[in-house]
């Protein structure tokens, strides 16, 4: 695996920075403030998801200022095939991973960042259950002093929980806790089950005397039913009796009914045959008087007509009269509207001459100065060298802020967790450095502003000589539109006389259709004498038609009424007839039917149907007395189950506690202590070769329980321990430098990050590190042998210039 390159746009003091890695060792060197950690950030960013606030506190501090979003993207190898992974910084933010393919990468389909992470895990073979960002925050690429946190906490239990949680294996004894609340649980859902089981019992105590009260239940609704059955069946014996018997007795009601209608009718029949008699007599007289007044109808009707076509001559002649005095009204309007637009169309003309002449006079007036258009055309080049200059006084702010960020960190030059005087800057403190670059950048931030403001004040001469050119261009095209316009109004004023001679043509053509109806207008002279004398006539002979039309519809029916009054007659003698057979068929059915006898057997129907009743009821009570008694077995059935099943959960539970002490006591307890032993041997083996070269001595470096760092060595023949408070700073730095080496090795990372890791160290042991790094990475057996592909490191130390694949310098942050 391979780092090959990376390109910062936006982040930070990087506004636009990409860099080239080489396998082995690459050592990152530069002042202090100019974002060599902001390369270490942009990594975890970009190819572990780090969340920027880790880095900053506040993303907004992750981007440049000035800008609102920021890119990183990271090419690396993975066994010959080259990807490409990139990450905004900003909302929204997105992480994307690219394969090369044919010379171009394509985007993988990843549906959320999660699985855009199982991706790289895979690739970079960190597929252990942890997420990148702990993974890269914690082992590979925490900040010297983070990673150095742990090792200075006093208290051991802290301590050990911190490193449990470094090396992955916190989660067996947080089990162990954790789990004591799920044994007390059990316990306590066992006692629980135990107390409910008494009174369940109490309640099925009575089980058998339910059982025995449901047999006795059983036999008494057994006899009741069997006398209900006796009982219905004598009742559908006297029911089939009263039937016969119901049968004669409806029949002699019904012929009742039918011989007092049949009487009804008659009566109805009567009344009906004189009042038609009457109606006959009144249509007869109103026959009569249809026929003597006929003729004046049709007198009446022929008049009727004519006065009908006297109206509609009367409508054409009101027509005729309105388009006469349209037309009259149409002949004075064109002549004012003709004489009008003749002298506006004249009018219009010496306008347009008079304005031809106003433009051609102020098109003479206007000229260019040539000095003033040039002095306009230098406008674009001054802005561009102004934002070139601002550039570059941003750049400036930039490294500004990093060398703030720098000092804030080395402080009086006093290692924030030893409190002793670091040896990395023990020659010239910070205090000495760091005044001189700012005055420095102030002297530069000076010259950049004084060239801004002389092109400021040439920027705004050439503005002005741009405005005043504008101004003229306005006013010439001003002018050129007024000329179209004119043009315009010219053809306008040609196209209105054309349509004048439409106007005059149209005005002879209204003038001779006036005529024309006016003179047909004299036929309609006599129509009003014609419609008096038709009106007279209309009145002579309107009593006439007024008798005919009053009777007409009444002599009509007069056939219709004389068929209706024998259809009457009819109806009547058959009525008389049918009234005579019902009354026989009543004498012969009043012979058959015996009242007596009928009540008889209706008093005893009533009185077994009230026993019957009493005995449905019983068998109803009974019958729910049994629901009601095995809903109660049933119930307590139930309650039998639900103790079986309450027992076996004892049981079960009493198992589950079993296992539960089981794994807390043998398992649980013990798996952490003893995943951290076997860490700490094996890392303290590596650890220990890796010691020795960096510190030269005969000392043995172990990482005790605790995880406490431990040196031994022979004093006077005596083997001596020393841990803690008892070891130097640097011996301390060493063993966290051999530590980590080792720890990274054990978790199988193929890359990893240090930041100033000759921090605390002499001259010697700088040395001795910078060959302790060169020795792993070339695999010598007497340090460990070779595992990773890659180490980076941000150093001011030339000791490893000697023993470095590659020193990138970074002077200053694009």
């Amino acid at each position: 695996m391979q780092i090959l390159s990376i390109q910062l746009k936006n982040i930070k003091s990087h506004r636009d920075t990409e860099l080239h890695f080489s396998p082995g060792i690459n050592v990152l060197s530069g002042p202090n403030g100019i974002g060599k950690s902001t390369i270490f950030e942009a990594i975890g960013y970009a190819m572990f998801g780090v969340d920027a606030q880790s880095f900053v506190g506040n993303v907004e501090r992750f981007i440049t200022i000035g800008a609102k979003r920021g890119e990183i993207a990271v090419q690396f190898l993975i066994e010959e095939e080259r990807f490409r992974v990139s990450r905004t910084v900003g909302t929204p933010s997105k992480w994307l991973l690219a394969k090369e393919m044919a010379d171009t990468f394509e985007v993988e389909e990843h549906k959320d960042a999660k699985e855009t992470e199982a991706r790289l895990k895979e690739l970079l073979g960190l597929d252990n259950g942890r997420s990148l960002a702990e993974q890269f925050e914690l082992v590979i690429g925490p900040f010297q002093h983070e990673f150095l946190g742990p090792f200075v906490i006093k208290q051991p239990t802290k301590r050990r929980d911190r490193f449990d949680e470094i090396l992955g294996i916190d989660t067996w004894r947080k089990t162990f806790n954790e789990t004591k609340t799920l044994a007390s649980t059990i316990k306590s859902k066992v006692e629980s089950l135990q107390s409910g089981i008494g009174p369940l019992k109490d309640q099925v105590a009575v089980l058998p005397e339910k059982r025995e009260a449901q047999k006795s239940a059983n036999q008494e609704l057994k006899q009741a039913q069997d006398n209900l059955k006796n009982q219905q069946e004598r009742l559908k014996q006297l029911e089939e009796q009263l039937t016969e018997i119901d049968k004669f007795e409806q029949k002699s009601k019904a012929l009742r009914v039918d011989i007092d209608t049949l009487k009804g009718r008659v009566d109805n029949g009567k009344e009906k045959i004189i009042t038609q008699k009457q109606l006959i007599n009144e249509a007869e007289k109103a026959h009569k008087i249809v026929v003597e007044n006929e003729a004046g109808k049709i007198a009446f009707d022929q008049v009727e007509r004519r006065l009908v076509e006297l109206h509609a001559q009367v409508r054409l002649q009101r027509q005729l009269e309105a388009a006469v005095a349209g037309l009259d009204k149409q002949v004075g309007t064109f002549g004012g509207r003709i004489e009008a637009e003749f002298q506006a169309i004249k009018q219009t003309e010496k306008e347009l001459q008079e304005e031809e002449e106003s433009l051609v006079n102020a098109r003479q007036k206007l000229a260019i100065d040539e000095k003033l258009q040039q002095q306009a055309l230098r406008l674009p080049d001054i802005r561009i060298a102004i934002d070139a200059l601002r550039k570059q006084l941003g750049q400036l702010e930039g490294r500004r802020a990093g060398l703030e960020e720098g000092r804030e960190k080395l402080a009086d030059g006093i290692c924030p967790f030893f409190h002793e005087p670091c040896l990395n800057i023990a020659e010239k403190p910070p205090q000495d450095v760091f005044p001189e670059k700012f005055a420095e950048l102030d002297l530069e931030r000076k010259r950049l502003n004084k060239d801004i403001e002389v092109l400021a004040h040439d920027e705004a001469a050439a503005h002005q000589a741009n405005e005043r050119l504008k101004k003229f261009e306005v006013q010439l095209k001003g002018l050129e539109e007024q000329s179209i316009k004119l043009k315009a109004r010219d053809k306008a004023n040609e196209k209105r006389a054309e349509e004048l001679k439409g106007l005059r043509k149209e005005q002879a053509e209204i003038q001779s259709r006036y005529h024309e109806k006016k003179l047909a207008l004299e036929a309609y002279n006599h129509l009003q004498s014609d419609i008096d004398a038709a009106e007279l006539e209309k009145q002579k002979s309107q009593e006439a038609r007024d008798l005919y039309v009053t009777n007409q519809r009444l002599a009509a029916e007069r056939d219709k009424r004389r068929l209706d009054l024998k259809k009457f007659e009819d109806l009547l003698s058959q009525l008389l007839k049918d009234l005579a057979k019902k009354e026989l068929e009543l004498e012969t059915a009043d012979r058959d039917y015996d009242a007596g006898q009928h009540r008889l057997l209706r008093e005893q129907k009533d009185a077994l149907g009230q026993e019957i009743g009493a005995l449905g009821q019983k068998v109803e009570n009974l019958s729910r007395e049994l629901v009601r008694l095995q809903a109660e077995i049933e119930k307590l059935k139930q309650i039998e189950t639900e103790i079986k099943t309450r027992q076996a959960q004892i049981k079960t539970y009493g198992e589950k506690e079993e296992l539960v002490k089981f794994l807390r006591n043998r398992v649980f307890r013990n798996v952490s202590a003893s995943l951290s032993e076997r860490f700490r041997e094996e890392i303290s083996q590596r650890a220990n070769r890796i010691y020795r070269i960096i510190a030269e001595v005969d000392e043995e470096l172990a990482w005790g329980e605790n995880y406490q760092i431990v040196l031994r060595d022979m004093v006077a023949g005596e083997l001596r321990e020393r841990a803690d408070d008892q070891l130097s700073g640097g011996q301390t730095m060493s063993a966290v430098v051999a530590l980590r080496l080792a720890m990274l090795q054990t978790i199988g990372a193929r890359i990893a990050f240090f930041d100033e890791p000759t921090s605390n160290l002499d001259a010697t042991r700088r040395e001795n590190l910078a060959h302790a790094f060169r020795a792993i990475d070339i695999g010598k057996e007497e340090v460990t042998e070779h595992w990773y592909d890659q180490l980076f490191l941000i150093s001011h130390d030339v000791a490893f210039t000697e023993v470095t694949d590659q020193i990138i310098a970074l002077d200053h942050a694009d």
